[in-house]
C-alpha cells in the first residue's frame, strides 16, 4: 500500500538519515538544514513523504521562506531532494508529489537544481523558465576606476547596509557565503553576495554571485568587480544570466543542460529568485 503525505515534525531524524543514505555526497548535519524550517514563519512544513506499507520510500522537500522581494512581501518555497525509490518511479507518483507539495496558493514556487527527469516534467506541467544560461568573468589588467572600493565579509559591512541587506545577512549566519558591498564613483552603493567552489578536479576558483539588489548596478561595474574580487589566475567570476540587465560584456557563456525553473505568484520577475533562502545555502551545493 502506498501512502503519499506531508511529513511530521517529529520525522525529521529519520528523513536526515534516509537522504544521507539514498543521495549521498552531502553531510549527514547539512541535511538537517532543509527540514529546520528556519525562515518559515507560518508553519513546519518541510517536505513530503512517500510509504510502501509503512516503510518510508520516497522524499520531496521545500525550503519556504518569508522574504521581500521586488519591494513587497513574498513567500517563496524552493524544491529541494527529491528522491523515490526505483520501482515507484513510474505511475505518476512523482508529479502526485509535485502536486501536493506545490498546492498553498500565493507561493512562489523555484526549482534551482533540477535533473533531466524533474526538469522535463516541470517543463511538461507549465512551470515557466527562470534560466538558461551561465555568464563568466575573467581577471583582466584593466585599471580600476578612481575611487571604486570593494568591501567584503559580514565585519567590514556591519552598520553599512541598509535594513533589508542587514536581514539576509542575519537569516543566513554561519552558511558559507560572503557578502561585498561596491562603492562606485557616482555614490552608489551596490550589495551583493557571492561563495567560492572549485568543481570536480577543476584547480579554477568559481566565485559565484548568490544575489545582487540591483542588476542593473551589477552589469554596469561587473568587470570592474571581476578586477577587484578575482586572483589574476585560475578564477572566474560566475553568474546566471538573469542577474544581470545586460550580458553584452561578458567573457564566456555556457547554456544549462537542464534549465531552472519557477512557477510566479503575482508576476514575480525571474530576476527577484536567487539563491539565497534555498537548498543551495543549505546545502552548500556547486552551481552549475
Amino acid at each position: 500500500m502506498i501512502n503519499l503525505r506531508w511529513a511530521r515534525p517529529d520525522e525529521r531524524d529519520e528523513i536526515q538519515t534516509y537522504l544521507f543514505e539514498k543521495m549521498g555526497k552531502i553531510s549527514h548535519q547539512q541535511w538537517r538544514n532543509i527540514l529546520d524550517c528556519r525562515w518559515n514563519h507560518t508553519d513546519e512544513k518541510y517536505g513530503v513523504v512517500v510509504e510502501e506499507n509503512d516503510v518510508l520510500s520516497g522524499f520531496l522537500g521545500i525550503v519556504f521562506a518569508d522574504r521581500v522581494l521586488a519591494g513587497k512581501p513574498h513567500r517563496t518555497g524552493n524544491i529541494t531532494s527529491w528522491f523515490l525509490e526505483k520501482h515507484l518511479r513510474r505511475g505518476g507518483l512523482g508529479q502526485d508529489m509535485l502536486a501536493l507539495i506545490i498546492e498553498a496558493a500565493g507561493v512562489t514556487y523555484t526549482a534551482t537544481s533540477a535533473n533531466f527527469r524533474s526538469g522535463a516534467l516541470l517543463k511538461k506541467i507549465g512551470w515557466q523558465l527562470l534560466e538558461d544560461t551561465r555568464l563568466f568573468w575573467h581577471h583582466q589588467d584593466q585599471t580600476i576606476p578612481a575611487e571604486m572600493t570593494l568591501l567584503s565579509g559580514a565585519a567590514q559591512l556591519e552598520g553599512m547596509l541598509e535594513a533589508g541587506d542587514a536581514q539576509i545577512l542575519t537569516d543566513h549566519q554561519n552558511l558559507n557565503l560572503t557578502p561585498h558591498l561596491l562603492s562606485t564613483p557616482q555614490g552608489q552603493n551596490l550589495f551583493f553576495i557571492t561563495y567560492v567552489k572549485r568543481k570536480g578536479e577543476e584547480s579554477t576558483q568559481h566565485y559565484e554571485i548568490l544575489h545582487t539588489n540591483n542588476p542593473l548596478l551589477l552589469a554596469n561595474n561587473i568587470r570592474s568587480i571581476a578586477n577587484l574580487l578575482l586572483p589574476e589566475q585560475n578564477a572566474v567570476l560566475s553568474s546566471d544570466k538573469r542577474f544581470v540587465s545586460s550580458a553584452a560584456n561578458a567573457d564566456d557563456r555556457q547554456l544549462l543542460q537542464v534549465p531552472r525553473y519557477f512557477k510566479p505568484f503575482d508576476n514575480l520577475p525571474a530576476n527577484q529568485i536567487d539563491f539565497l533562502y534555498g537548498e543551495v545555502v543549505l546545502l552548500d551545493l556547486k552551481i552549475y
